[in-house]
């Protein structure tokens, strides 16, 4: 019988099962490190690309709302140790958490030529006016053909979007039947100013009641629609 040598120690192989392990292990923690290392790099592009937008022609807005929206939707933030979209915000000092919110709702409610079409201020004021409203209806459509105190949306100065807006959350009814009728109400009327449109129409006024609806035409609108047939 062979004896071992004093002073040597025999080595055993790590079963299968170990060494699948440790492989597995090691190839989550390489795909860990990749990623971050991706998503790192991605801020930081991203970032550069806010700050030279910021500091260029007013239309670059919308280059930096959808530079935004990737870091907010992605939560490319979470690389740079901040908890929040709006922490990441704060700490980069980019903008205001009230400005970086504006042009978010802005991307993600209004095309991009439509936005710059009708610049920022008036698309952000737009989107407000759109939310405050009980129709189904989008920032995108009143620019298309809605009608802001009697005059296209497109062409409705900020202000008057805005009071528009603050006169819809005035008078938001609170009660579910109440939110039922105005939402029937605002379908009713939406309908009627889509016929009219489409007739070559505009109504002056156009008021929805419980029994009935009252449209007021401009004379020669209506003479013109007619000379027409």
């Amino acid at each position: 019988m062979t004896k071992a040598k004093a002073g040597t120690t025999r080595r055993t192989k790590a079963p299968p099962a170990k060494q699948k392990r440790a492989s597995t292990s090691k190839l989550i923690v390489a795909t860990k490190r990749a990623s971050l290392a991706a998503n790192t790099a991605r801020l930081g592009v991203l970032t550069r690309l806010i700050r030279r937008r910021l500091a260029t022609v007013v239309e670059s807005f919308y280059d930096v709302g959808e530079a935004l929206r990737e870091i907010a939707d992605r939560k490319l933030y979470a690389v740079s140790d901040h908890a929040s979209f709006a922490a990441w915000v704060e700490g980069s000092k980019l903008m205001s958490s009230a400005q970086a919110e504006k042009l978010l709702a802005i991307v993600r409610h209004v095309p991009r030529e439509a936005a710059l079409a009708a610049g920022q201020e008036r698309a952000y004021a737009l989107v407000l006016l759109a939310a405050a409203t009980p129709e189904p209806d989008s920032a995108a459509e009143l620019l298309a053909g809605g009608v802001v105190d009697g005059q296209p949306a497109a062409k409705a100065s900020v202000r008057t979007i805005k009071a528009a807006a603050a006169a819809e959350r005035q008078k938001r009814p609170q009660s579910p039947a109440q939110r039922a009728k105005a939402k029937a109400d605002a379908a009713v009327e939406k309908g009627l100013r889509a016929l009219l449109r489409a007739a070559g129409l505009s109504a002056k006024t156009l008021h929805v009641g419980a029994g009935e609806v009252r449209v007021v035409l401009a004379r020669a609108l209506v003479e013109k629609a007619l000379s027409a047939r």
